[in-house]
Parts: structure tokens; sequence; C-alpha cells
């Protein structure tokens, strides 16, 4: 029997890695629901190529671009209602806290989710972890990291360690004093990987590794010292976990998202993607460099949010996500993303979140204070 996939997100850079991989196993998947936010037009070439039924564009700017051969719904809360259709397993690949809303509505409806944006479990990972407990839902991550840890880890609980590796941007080998100088365009010209603008800019940063150190202590369970981090250029090793008696088991492969698409669906059977195959002598050598952390200092803020319970990775992420927006903007230096995000986890310190909704209104509070930091000091 077909497994009945449901696709959030499906005109960005994840929602395309995932229909690649659909089109190359017609005989095992059968996409039964899809979302976009605004791309109408894509949305419908999706619709009418896999003849979808269930179609959800969240917002209405351009909803009249839409001809597909199937009903558009429109809003957040046909999102969450397309999230909650019985199913095999949801792809979430919606960007940012957006994605929030509809991949809890999935995981609260018993659906398994496959999980490739990082900052609902940055924001609510206690939240999710519990809710699957009750639902009996499973949550497979698809940053490629992730799920390499998660192929890694299967086979012995008596980890010592884990080593997430980072690529090191597109400014890896750049000298600290021009990193002031960074345009947008510079910063989105990633050296190994296509993705979306705020994922290339959180690369650049690497705030997206500080974001995967606090999405790795929620799916498997970790205190910060059991994650490390590596700075590994080629990408090939993608995660290794260090167990007590001194073996390491790694994850390598050329960088394709389809595959961490293929396990999280798949999982734990495997499926014959034909792609390129690795041939170590092709490769040479594989190097890795400690981070630089004054270069990149957003890094070290993963480690201090889980060390510090006052630090809330809410408003980490949200604020984030304003910095990223104004230097896109060009309205703010590529420095001053760091400069904004720290000064606002170290004055909004809320207590913890119990609920989506209280997720939702600290998260609401910070961009605020992040929009008003800006204006005033920016």
């Amino acid at each position: 029997m077909l497994k009945k996939i449901i696709l959030l997100g499906a005109t960005g850079s994840i929602g395309n890695s995932a229909l690649r991989l659909l089109r190359k196993n017609k005989n095992l998947y059968h996409l039964i629901g899809v979302s976009a936010h605004n791309n109408a037009k894509l949305l419908s070439e999706i619709v009418n190529e896999f003849n979808v039924q269930n179609v959800v564009l969240s917002d209405c700017k351009n909803v009249n671009e839409y001809y597909g051969i199937h009903q558009l719904k429109v809003g957040s809360l046909e999102l969450k209602n397309l999230a909650k259709l019985d199913c095999d397993i949801v792809i979430s690949g919606i960007t940012g806290l957006s994605g929030l809303y509809p991949a809890y509505e999935a995981i609260s409806s018993g659906n398994d989710l496959a999980i490739a944006n990082k900052e609902p479990l940055v924001a609510a990972g206690q939240i999710f972890m519990n809710k699957v407990k009750q639902t009996g839902a499973k949550i497979l991550p698809v940053d490629s990291e992730h799920s390499a840890i998660f192929q890694c880890i299967q086979y012995n609980d008596n980890l010592d360690f884990i080593t997430l590796t980072a690529s090191g941007g597109p400014f890896l080998n750049y000298d600290i004093d021009s990193l002031d100088n960074v345009t947008p365009e510079m910063a989105l010209n990633h050296p190994v990987w296509d993705m979306g603008d705020k994922i290339s800019i959180d690369s650049a940063t690497m705030f997206n590794k500080a974001l995967e150190i606090i999405e790795a202590s929620v799916l498997f369970d970790l205190t910060y010292e059991k994650i490390d981090v590596v700075i590994h250029p080629q990408s090939i090793i993608h995660g290794l976990v260090h167990y007590k008696d001194g073996s390491i088991l790694a994850n390598l492969g050329y960088p394709d998202m389809i595959t961490p698409l293929s396990v999280a669906l798949s999982w734990p059977d495997r499926v014959d993607l034909n792609l390129k195959k690795i041939k170590l002598t092709d490769i040479g050598n594989l190097t890795f460099i400690e981070p630089d952390y004054k270069k990149f200092p957003a890094l070290n803020l993963g480690w201090e949010v889980l060390k510090n319970n006052k630090l809330s990775p809410i408003v980490l992420n949200a604020a984030n996500e304003i910095a990223v927006k104004l230097f896109l903007e060009n309205k703010i230096k590529f420095t001053s993303i760091f400069k904004l995000v720290s000064e606002i986890i170290d004055i909004y310190q809320p207590s913890d979140a119990l609920t989506i909704d209280e997720v939702i209104y600290i998260d609401n509070i910070a961009r605020l204070k992040s929009i008003d930091y800006f204006n005033r000091k920016l």
C-alpha cells in the first residue's frame, strides 16, 4: 500500500527536494495534501502534476493566480486542518516559526512528522516531545545533521556525546574585520547547499548551528555538554555519535536533502535513490576545523541557552528571525545580527512556556523588543 504523504511548504527548497523524492518513488508514496504560503502558480503546477486533492494557500494575497485542478482552501486555519488529515507522515518544510502550529496539529492528531525546519522544536521542544508521548506519533528529523545522528544512534544507547558538522558557510576563510562589509548577496551564496534565504543567512552567521544544538538536545534528550560542533567544509560527514567504548559511528553522503527525506519517510527501510555514490579515493582528504567563536559568536548561543535556563530559546529564535529580515532588507549590518539577538535574550527572559499559545505570546513580545532595539540602537 502506498504511504500517504502531506507536504507543508511544497514550493520551498525542502518542498522541491521532497517532490524529487516522490517523483523517483511513485510506487511507494501518494501525495494527498500540499500547502504553500503565497506561490499560487507553483502550487498549481504541483497539484496538477501529482493530482493532489487537499490544497491550501496560507496567504490569500495571490489566490487569483491558482489554476490547480482541485479546490483551493485558504488561510492559517485551513493549514492546520490540512496537517490533521489522516496520513502516514507529514513533511514540515515551512520556514521559521510559521510552521509551529501545523507541525503541532500533525503530531496532536497522531500523524508522524518529518520535520525539516528547526524553529518549532527550538521554541517548543518539550511541548512537542510531551505531545508525542501522549499520541504515539513519531518525530523524524530531516535536517541532514540530525538525520545523521538519528541513523547512528539506533544501535546502542551507551553514547558518550555527539558531533554536529558545519560547512562553515561562505565566510569560513574571511578575515573577521571584513564581516562588517558583508552584503545579503554575499551571505546568500552558500558554497555547498542550495537553501532558502533565511537558512542561508543562518548558515553564514552560524546561527543555524546554534539552533541545531538546541534541536539536538530536544530530539535526543541530551544535555549541552553532550553536543559538540566541528567545521567540516566538504559536508561529506553529516554527524557522528561517540560511544563510551571509544568507537564512533558516522553518517556520510554527498550533500543532498533528498537522502534525509527518504530516511524519514521510509525508516527503518532504505530506498534506492540512484544518487551519486561516494568513492573514498575520489574524495581524497576530509578536513575538520575547530570553530572560530570570535568570528562566529552566534554559535555559542546554542550552548548558552541550554546551560542557562533564564535564557529563552523562543526569544533567541524570534530575535534572529527579525534580525535576518532586517539584514536582508539592508537595514542592519551582517555583524549586527548577533548584536541584536544577544541583546534581546539578555533583556527579555520570560518564564518557560507550557502551551503553544504561550510560545506564540513570548515570540511576539520578543519580536516587538527586537524591532524596538533596532529603532533605538541600530
